[in-house]
């Protein structure tokens, strides 16, 4: 009996997420990605990102848990060295340690970078500046900061 209630489950979830595949560049299946911000601390990183959640999925990752939301924002936001801080329904907080190059004295240089989706609204804070970038899928040139 269990078997068939997890079977519905999984019928009911592939229903759900099909047609959210076919949807705007800033989806990922049931997500849609409304900003990123990237703040910078020396090497290492701390990104949020907020989003939304497909009406019914939201209840689905409550009922089954995060692990499906955890890995498809780490897809969203394709980092080596990432690690979820924390995970919401409309947040999520990671850790990308070595993020950017450290060239000593306090210099260090953020590599480009490539999103699983276009990112509506960017923000890149480094001690120095605040960087916006609207409708970007990447961060083709680099950015070279000061600590």
């Amino acid at each position: 009996m269990r078997w068939v209630a997890v079977g519905l489950v999984l019928m009911l979830v592939s229903a759900l997420v099909a047609p959210a595949v076919a949807a705007g560049e800033e989806r990922y299946s049931y997500i849609t990605v409304e900003d990123v911000t990237i703040r910078l601390e020396k090497a290492d990183a701390v990104v949020t990102m907020n989003y939304t959640i497909d009406g019914g999925i939201g209840f689905l990752v409550l009922l089954l848990g995060k692990s499906d939301l955890k890995q498809k924002a780490l897809n969203i936001l394709s980092f080596e060295n990432a690690e979820v801080q924390r995970l919401d329904l409309k947040h999520a907080e990671v850790r990308v340690k070595n993020i950017s190059n450290d060239y000593g004295g306090g210099s260090y240089w953020l590599p480009a970078h490539t999103f699983g989706v276009v990112v509506p609204s960017l923000t890149i804070i480094t001690p120095q500046d605040v960087k916006h970038y609207e409708n970007v899928s990447d961060f083709p040139d680099g950015l070279g900061y000061f600590v």
